[in-house]
């Protein structure tokens, strides 16, 4: 060879790189699928330092200013460690390496093989890597910062701890990824695929997510500070506890998230993005559930949405309402008598509430009681035969449905007992008129406080 080789100060792994590069020198494409090219020093400035980067060193790629292992075959080699810096690896094929730590900072990677690959630790920076095959790859703490990987295949990869800061991953595959601790920030997501993944702890603050597919995703304690998300879909991604402060939402498909827990101060969306119902009610777990509903309040209050801070209250407290059921009926499965009375107390309480006045949320509701009260006490009224007509032909107990209905309005929407020629008569008729006037007092106070709550909205 007229270039000189570099030294490792190893004889083996001088032997290895020197066939290699005399492989390379002799136009022969590189077919060494298992070979041990562990540690070897094949960066641009290990090259350049022994005198081989000059254009007319053979190995050289014109390209990169690396090795040209451009379609080479290295599937299941050993390059741990190794420096591939800069290296021409264009549709290269390192299926199962072992690459753990190994640096191709600068290099090549279009359409490149590294499915099933270790490379724990290696160092991605700045490649240029469009269309890469990264499936099923094992990725932990590696760096892809300014990194250029359109479309690239990381399904089912690991990732965890892996940082892709300011890359360039538009279209890319992630789907099934597990990436806990990943970094995406800056990067630039737009159309990525990043469905059934889980993300937990991941960092997308500034990224860009634009009409990106996280459905079904894990994205628990995320931060999406500052990132784009039009059009996004998170349709039964986990969103607990993630950071959504400020974040504009009205564009994305929500349709059954969970959000118990997530920070989502000022953020815009809208009720009919959730489906009807957070992903916790769908699932039965209605403790969650109503933590998410609760996140959901919180937010549309910020917002000044009064309407759907109500949908989401009432939500809420149907949500405790079925916990306290669940919980009695496990409460009746263990024979837990003061179980069973405590949470079914609970539950019997709520549905009360619920069904006068829609957790003081409903008008409508109050009056449906009001004039349904009226009627219960009439027919009692009758029962008791205690009513008394005072005066004239018809003087005596009265069975009438008019006397006993205007009797029993009369006393729901007054504090005494009304003089219309009718007198109760006997203690159950008088008991009966005072809890009806209590009653009433009690329904006329709660119309007029949900009215002023109306109002003032």
């Amino acid at each position: 060879m007229d270039q000189a080789t570099p030294q490792t100060g190893r004889p083996g792994a001088d032997l290895r790189l020197r066939d290699l590069l005399d492989g390379i020198a002799a136009g022969v494409p590189v077919r060494a699928p298992g070979a041990d090219l562990a540690r070897l020093p094949l960066g641009r400035e290990a090259l350049a330092a022994h005198g081989t980067a000059q254009d007319s060193a053979p190995w050289r790629d014109t390209e990169s200013g690396g090795l040209a292992l451009a379609g080479a075959d290295l599937a299941r080699a050993r390059l741990e460690e190794a420096d591939l810096t800069g290296a021409n690896l264009r549709r290269a094929s390192l299926s199962g390496i072992n690459g753990r730590s190994t640096r191709f900072a600068g290099a090549i990677l279009e359409e490149a093989d590294l499915t099933e690959a270790d490379l724990s630790g290696a160092d991605f920076t700045g490649v240029v890597a469009g269309q890469v095959r990264l499936s099923e790859a094992m990725l932990e703490d590696a760096r892809f910062t300014d990194a250029a990987m359109r479309f690239a295949d990381l399904s089912r990869a690991l990732l965890d701890g892996a940082s892709f800061r300011n890359a360039d991953l538009w279209g890319a595959n992630f789907t099934g990824a597990d990436a806990d601790d990943t970094v995406f920030r800056g990067a630039r997501l737009d159309e990525a695929r990043l469905a059934d993944a889980n993300l937990t702890h991941a960092d997308f603050e500034g990224a860009s997510l634009a009409k990106a597919s996280l459905a079904g995703s894990r994205l628990r304690g995320a931060t999406f500070t500052g990132a784009k998300l039009d059009g996004a879909d998170f349709s039964g991604a986990d969103l607990s506890d993630a950071n959504l402060v400020r974040l504009n939402l009205a564009t994305c498909r929500l349709r059954h998230a969970r959000f118990s827990g997530a920070w989502l101060n000022g953020t815009r969306m809208q009720v009919d993005q959730l489906g009807g119902a957070v992903g916790e009610e769908v699932d039965g777990a209605f403790e969650a559930a109503q933590a998410s509903y609760l996140a959901l309040e919180q937010n549309w209050k910020s917002i000044g949405s009064h309407d759907a801070a109500s949908w989401a209250y009432k939500r809420g407290r149907r949500m405790g309402r079925f916990h306290a059921g669940a919980l009695a009926r496990a409460a009746l499965a263990a024979r837990d008598g003061r179980g069973v009375v405590r949470h079914g107390y609970r539950w019997c309480a709520d549905r009360f509430v619920e069904w006068l006045c829609d957790y003081g949320e409903s008008l409508s509701r109050i009056a449906r009681a009001f004039f349904v009260l009226i009627g219960v006490f009439a027919v009692l009224y009758g029962l008791t035969s205690g009513m008394i007509i005072l005066e004239g032909a018809e003087a005596g107990p009265t069975h009438n449905p008019m006397d006993l209905l205007s009797y029993s309005a009369l006393n729901m929407m007054t504090a005494n007992p009304p003089e219309i020629g009718l007198k109760p008569t006997g203690r159950v008729t008088n008991l009966l008129v005072g809890i009806q006037g209590a009653v009433g007092i009690i329904l006329m106070g709660l119309f007029g406080f949900v009215l002023g709550n109306r109002l003032r909205r």
